[in-house]
C-alpha cells in the first residue's frame, strides 16, 4: 500500500483496543516505519489493525504486522521506541479527508471547566471539533466537556472556543476544538462522522440527524 501523505496513526493491541499512537515514515520502496513517543512499550511482533490518517486518502484502517523494537537513532530520546510496520490488507477506508465534516443536530448539556453548565446544540462535527450554537454568550478560550454516545460506550469529550460565529437561528455559534482526545475516543469519532456522512449520501435533500 501508498501512503501518499501520512505523518501518524493509531496502533491497536492484539485485544483491537488502541495501544498507542506514532509518528509515520514511508520509504521510497513504500516501507512503513513507525516511531513511538509512549515508553511503555516492549520489544515485541504481533499482527493487528493500524489506522493510518492520510491527508489525500483519509483514514485508512489495515491488518499489519508489526515488529516494535528499541529505536536506536538519534531520535531515540524523544522516539525511544520504533516498529516495522508491513501492511496485509487494507480493511476499511472511512473517510476521503482527514477532518471530514458532517452536520449532524445533538441537543447537548455542556460543563465547563469552572463546574458551570449551559444547553446548546451540536450542529456539525469533524475529528477536530464542533460547531455548537446555543443561547448564552460565551468568551472564546473557554473550555468545557461533554458527554456523548458515538458508538457503544459514552465517551466524555473535552473542548475549548475557538471563535464565535455571531447571532444565527437559536442562538450564538461557536467553533470549538476538541482537546486532548484519547485514541480510543478520536477512532470513534471519525468511524461516527464517516457513518453520518453514509447516511446523508443515501437521503439526499435531508439533513443528517
Amino acid at each position: 500500500m501508498r501512503l501518499r501523505d501520512c505523518e501518524g496513526c493509531l496502533v491497536y493491541g492484539t485485544d483491537n483496543k488502541p495501544l498507542s499512537r506514532a509518528r509515520v515514515e514511508t520509504g521510497s520502496d513504500d516501507s512503513i516505519r513507525l516511531y513511538f513517543s509512549n515508553y511503555k512499550l516492549r520489544s515485541v511482533r504481533f499482527k493487528a489493525f493500524v489506522d493510518f490518517y492520510d491527508m489525500q486518502q483519509g483514514l485508512i484502517r489495515c491488518f499489519c504486522e508489526v515488529v516494535i523494537r528499541k529505536n536506536v537513532q538519534e531520535n531515540r530520546l524523544n522516539e525511544p521506541w520504533m516498529a516495522d510496520c508491513k501492511v496485509i490488507e487494507i480493511s476499511d477506508v472511512y473517510q476521503r479527508q482527514k477532518d471530514l465534516r458532517v452536520r449532524v443536530h445533538i441537543p447537548m448539556e455542556f460543563s465547563t471547566e469552572n463546574g458551570e453548565f449551559f444547553v446548546g446544540t451540536i450542529k456539525n462535527i469533524s475529528a477536530g471539533g464542533i460547531f455548537l450554537v446555543t443561547s448564552q454568550a460565551i468568551k472564546t478560550g473557554t473550555k468545557f466537556a461533554f458527554t456523548y454516545r458515538f458508538e457503544k460506550d459514552p465517551c466524555r469529550v473535552s473542548a475549548k472556543i475557538l471563535r464565535a460565529k455571531g447571532a444565527m437561528s437559536g442562538g450564538i455559534g461557536y467553533g470549538c476544538q476538541f482537546l486532548n482526545l484519547p485514541p480510543e475516543t478520536e477512532a470513534n469519532i471519525r468511524r461516527f462522522v464517516f457513518a453520518k456522512q453514509m447516511e446523508k449520501q443515501k437521503k439526499p435533500g435531508r439533513d443528517t440527524l
